[in-house]
């Protein structure tokens, strides 16, 4: 516990001297710094590449300089603690483990709210696992990351009653490294890589259990939103217009996520498309999707409850996107 809080004052102090070099926007105080994105290189980063490109972010007085990948899970948290890096797209199940721990965090933005890009592979080649029941042996990335909670909630809601081993592979390379030795039936492929080779065969498509799920937040530290509230709201509010923008020029937005991870311009059109179908990205709460990533991280926790209504604050979204908590938030803020 005192070492979590002495990271925190630690990236605290560090973001306070930071440039505060934007102007027009009405933004104040820490206004220039790197972003962390959980998993970079996937879905997650394009609103980011879209903002910076667009000036969404300069024009209400922000900098956003680079893009800090994580791996997923905690390991995103404690990038954004350890570092510069004052808010991150973090995913909502290692917040709420985070949280659990004792770790002070705001969430104040929704940012990915379906489980698009994390689907489960096997090798073409494995003809002995071919649905959601054979899977006996399933790698996730990382403890307290999404693709954990999933590995449980998927099972159950498939009504899977096999036993299953779960493995933390430590990041997307390496659950391919396992499926390609043979040590996993399943592990979570993202879509870039399946871009990339015809050599996986997807077991599992979680869209097809779970229509939403939020993946990623947007949080920072109590003490850097009540500092700089401006920052934080110009910051959401840059990230809901790329959201926007990429619904109504989803090429232009391929074309920077192709250019940003180096692959084809059509297939990152396929990713783009999709993503957009399934209402991926949204800088407001929807109690839904919310509900759906709480019951999943509560199964894989083994707990009945977990607190997470006083993490959201509403006060840093725009006016134009939903603010609706679950029920049994009540009238949390």
């Amino acid at each position: 516990m005192k070492r979590r809080t002495a990271l925190i004052a630690g990236a605290a102090a560090a973001a306070l001297v930071l440039s505060a070099c934007g102007s027009g926007g009405g933004a104040a105080g820490v206004t220039s710094f790197d972003i962390a994105v959980s998993n970079a290189s996937e879905p997650y980063s394009i609103p980011w590449l879209v903002g910076k490109d667009q000036g969404f972010f300069a024009k209400r007085g922000v900098t956003i300089g680079e893009i800090v990948p994580g791996k997923g899970g905690g390991t995103t948290v404690r990038n954004m603690l350890s570092g510069d890096l004052p808010m991150a797209d973090v995913g909502f199940t290692s917040v709420l483990e985070s949280s659990e721990a004792g770790t002070p965090l705001t969430v104040v933005a929704g940012a990915t709210q379906s489980v698009y890009g994390l689907d489960f592979y096997t090798l073409d080649s494995n003809t002995g696992v071919r649905t959601i029941n054979d899977v006996h042996k399933w790698a996730y990335t990382n403890p307290q990351s999404v693709t954990q909670a999933l590995s449980y909630i998927l099972p159950k809601v498939a009504g899977a009653t096999q036993e299953i081993e779960r493995t933390s592979s430590g990041g997307v390379g390496e659950g391919v490294a396992l499926l390609e030795a043979g040590t996993v039936d399943v592990a979570v492929v993202p879509p870039s890589v399946v871009a990339k080779t015809g050599k996986f065969r997807v077991v599992v498509s979680s869209a097809d259990y779970l229509k939403k799920f939020q993946q990623s937040v947007i949080t920072t530290t109590p003490e850097f939103a009540e500092r700089n509230p401006d920052t934080v709201k110009a910051v959401v509010a840059g990230y809901q217009e790329s959201v926007e923008f990429i619904r109504a020029n989803p090429q232009k937005a391929a074309q920077l996520y192709a250019d940003y991870i180096d692959i084809d311009v059509a297939a990152a059109t396929t990713i783009v498309t999709k993503a957009v179908q399934y209402d991926n990205w949204g800088a407001g709460f929807d109690a839904e999707a919310i509900q759906q990533a709480v019951e999943a991280q509560r199964l894989a926790m083994n707990r009945t409850d977990l607190p997470f209504c006083d993490l959201f604050q509403k006060a840093y979204l725009p006016a134009n996107v939903p603010t609706t908590l679950p029920a049994e938030c009540g009238a949390a803020q």
